[in-house]
């Protein structure tokens, strides 16, 4: 029996390398939580392997004298391991759930550790005592009288880690939660049969298993780890930032954004890259040893670092010059090489500054549209004060207000016709004077609408309504023969797109040709095969097709061979740019670039009669501005 209970501890060692190299090959080898992992895994290695040694070191009897202090020693090393492993996981559990602030000071981890140091102090008097065990050359080990104090002091540990799981389910999915529960329950068993049948070595085989199972459902490199550069990832950070408001702490977050990421990469390659934003982390992690501030980092392609620090009353615009000098200074070749990151990073007190997790994560993405261009460091306070900013954040309530007060206005801002000397078409566009914000423009509502995922509700308010108008009798009354309506990327990109319009079509009873639907040209960049599909047979069943803001984009000649258009509207842009002989050259040369495909050419900007005469005489024959609103 011995034999075969020794061959579960020996199984037990491939299991613990298999998790070694597992655990370095998918890069889970930064943040507290992955080091504390290692540090259990190699306590509970350690012990496995100590028991091993002092089986095989007493297969014969008597024992010599140097046996004797071999086994007595690998005992020691049994013990403190084991023991330290019941420490350690608790404390993996307090970093798993997020809770680490609650054992902030000192004097709590001092708190959770007295089993521990209980167990080092027994050891320490053991030699005198006896207590634990001992070990004679006749009989070889046994256990001392007070060995069940051992397994007392380790089941405080049990009660309090399986209760402080089990009020802790919130915070963790329920695979997490099992094999974390799992670990004590099965080391339970194994403690069990080995106090009433100490032949039966078992624990470690237990254990290994149990760690394994930890790797399977709790160490995932999926939700932790960016493979690119073996930081901790975005997910892992949301999924921290979730625990966080979900426990109601107070903490203060860092973001540095490379804002120009992309072209860095491309121009460096990835080795230089990943290379520099390891010099940040690397850089970052030396600043807050020397100040003793612990953090922890995460890395969101393309480069986006988020820092968390436990401390809100921290304020790292102390910290920011001095890092940011350093990290010139070690990526010279980089700065030689001709590339020059564009940096923001702003610091925010959560939850003082924001208090929604969802909400956080929208301002790290949005957060450099608003802040000071002059300005490299910024505070959270400063942008969220911001009109601009208040309007995206709150574009859900303000939709709510403006479409079920019916608040949201419609307008057309006719197009003249040179040629045929009266108004000919139109473009819908919204405003909204809401009772918070106040005014805001159809630019404003629809970018803001786009970033906020509510473009599509937007979107389809604005087609009913315009339909409704086109199918009136108020239309017939005008001179217009057709109406343009602006539609954003996003609706064009819905598999329904063409359904909704065809509904509206058979509900309002209005002809194709009166509707010209705009895609603007910078939205245009990102078009997708159903968008394209859906344009193609919007065209083909007799909708206008306009290209709008031509010349405040890329100007891509692709984009207008592309796509069966009716007309192009030049940016107000370009026509400004025409104050200039190389802008008025430019503008001239692309009216009749178009106009010879051949393209219905509109140009807006034509807000005095000097402008209108100015861009009649270029060839232009459709205009729009404030001389004919």
């Amino acid at each position: 029996m011995l034999e075969k209970t020794l061959y579960m501890n020996l199984a037990a060692i491939p299991i613990y390398v298999i998790i070694w190299v597992t655990t370095v090959f998918r890069k889970m080898t930064k943040g507290r939580t992955n080091v504390l992992f290692l540090w259990l895994t190699g306590t509970a290695f350690l012990t496995v392997f100590a028991e091993l040694f002092v089986r095989y070191t007493m297969r014969t009897f008597p024992l010599t004298p140097s046996q004797v202090q071999v086994v007595k020693a690998a005992e020691y090393v049994y013990f403190l391991a084991r023991n330290a492993s019941n420490l350690i996981y608790i404390f993996f559990i307090f970093s798993v759930t997020r809770t680490w602030y609650k054992i902030r000071p000192l004097w709590k981890k001092l708190l959770i550790a007295l089993p521990f140091i209980a167990v080092c102090v027994m050891l320490l008097i053991n030699e005198r005592t006896g207590y634990v065990f001992t070990v004679t050359a006749e009989r070889g080990y046994d256990r001392g009288r007070k060995i069940l104090i051992l397994y007392l002091l380790a089941t405080i540990y049990f009660v309090f880690g399986t209760l402080y799981v089990t009020f802790k389910r919130h915070l963790l999915d329920l695979g997490e939660w099992v094999v974390m529960i799992t670990m004590y329950a099965s080391n339970l068993i194994a403690v069990l049969i080995q106090l009433f049948y100490p032949g039966m070595l078992i624990e470690c085989y237990f254990t290994s298993i149990s760690i394994l199972f930890i790797v399977l459902f709790v160490q995932r490199p999926e939700k932790q780890v960016d493979m690119n550069t073996g930081l901790p990832g975005y997910r892992a950070f949301c999924e921290e930032m979730r625990k966080i408001e979900a426990t109601g702490q107070s903490v203060q977050l860092i973001i540095v954004s490379l804002t120009n990421a992309s072209e860095v990469r491309r121009f460096l390659g990835d080795e230089d890259y990943f290379e520099y934003i390891h010099s940040i982390d690397e850089n970052i992690r030396v600043y807050a040893d020397k100040e003793k501030k612990p953090y922890e980092l995460y890395f969101e392609e393309p480069g986006c670092i988020y820092i968390i620090t436990d401390d809100p009353k921290y304020n790292p615009a102390q910290a920011i010059p001095d890092i940011r000098r350093k990290v010139r200074k070690g990526s010279g070749k980089i700065a030689a090489r001709g590339a020059l990151p564009d940096t923001r990073i702003v610091s925010v007190k959560f939850p003082d500054d924001i208090k929604d997790a969802g909400e956080f994560f929208r301002f790290g993405h949005s957060f450099t549209r608003f802040a000071n261009v002059d300005k490299v460091y910024t505070r959270a306070a400063d942008i969220i004060g911001l009109r601009e900013y208040r309007i995206e954040a709150h574009m859900g309530e303000i939709l709510d207000r403006a479409l079920g007060g019916q608040k949201l206005e419609i307008k057309y801002k006719p197009v003249w016709s040179v040629k045929e000397g009266r108004y000919v078409s139109a473009e819908a566009v919204i405003r909204l004077d809401d009772e918070e914000f106040g005014e805001m423009d159809e630019v404003m509502l629809s970018e803001a609408a786009e970033r906020r995922g509510m473009i599509i509700r937007l979107g389809a308010y604005v087609l009913d309504r315009v339909f409704a108008f086109v199918g009136s009798e108020e239309f017939e009354l005008c001179s217009y023969s057709c109406v343009d309506i602006p539609v954003s990327v996003t609706q064009c990109m819905q598999m329904d797109f063409t359904d909704l319009v065809w509904r509206l079509r058979e509900k309002y009873d209005v002809h194709p040709e009166k509707i010209c639907l705009c895609i603007r040209e910078l939205s245009y960049e990102n078009m997708s095969a159903v968008m394209n599909e859906n344009l193609n047979k919007l065209a083909s069943q007799g909708y206008g097709l306009c290209l709008d803001g031509y010349g405040n984009g890329f100007s891509n000649i692709q984009h207008i061979l592309k796509l069966p258009l009716r007309s192009v509207r030049f940016d107000k842009s370009m026509i400004a740019a025409a104050m200039t002989d190389a802008g008025r050259a430019v503008l001239e040369g692309s009216i009749k670039m178009l106009k010879s495909i051949p393209l219905e050419v509109i140009c807006c900007g034509a807000d005095d009669k000097a402008t209108a005469e100015m861009l009649e005489s270029m060839g232009c024959e459709l205009l729009q501005g404030e001389l004919y609103s």
